[in-house]
């Protein structure tokens, strides 16, 4: 689990819930099983529970990327610490080398993704403010994204809907545009 940067596991399931709960045109319940399975957190030890626990989550952690600047992610970031208990281990496993977890591999899936998010977007938005993690600008789209291109310049979900909105805006264009006469 890389727990550090715009790259970090952590960010990265954060996003992934955030997503799964956000994103009107998939079931949450099999999103955030696939997102669970995807980052390491067997969906046979989610509890009816913590799914529901995972959804209320989900929104505290689409504040932090709707934040206008790192002050406000922080001030988020904060609160959300303070109600989750970290326990930061070092563990190798799986063939990895060693990493840190911050939840004890007994506690529970909410506890566990939630101390791992947390920590994962604190290290974010303590090393990139909020220049790396961002909500979609498409219409109607919540979803959110961390960006992990070297430019640093995303401000979509997904190649959807930048590819939604830019023929949108074309369109628009294209309607606005006086006709040509040959």
């Amino acid at each position: 689990m890389d727990t550090r940067g715009y790259r970090s596991d952590g960010a990265g399931l954060a996003v992934s819930i955030v997503n799964a709960v956000f994103d009107d045109a998939v079931d949450d319940t099999e999103a955030i099983d696939d997102a669970l399975r995807r980052y390491g957190f067997p969906p046979g030890r989610v509890t009816t529970r913590d799914r529901a626990g995972l959804r209320l989550w989900a929104g505290h952690l689409h504040e932090i990327f709707a934040a206008r600047d790192a002050e406000e992610a922080a001030r988020i970031l904060n609160q959300l610490l303070d109600a989750v208990t970290a326990h930061p281990y070092i563990t190798g496993h799986d063939g990895r080398g060693l990493h840190l977890h911050y939840a004890p591999p007994e506690a529970s899936a909410l506890h566990r993704v939630q101390a791992s998010t947390a920590m994962g977007l604190a290290n974010l938005v303590c090393d990139y403010a909020m220049s790396r993690v961002g909500v979609c600008r498409a219409a109607g789209c919540e979803c959110v994204y961390v960006d992990v291109s070297r430019n640093a310049q995303r401000r979509f979900c997904s190649d959807t809907c930048a590819n939604r909105t830019n023929v949108a805006a074309f369109r628009a264009r294209a309607r606005g545009a006086p006709a040509r006469t040959t």
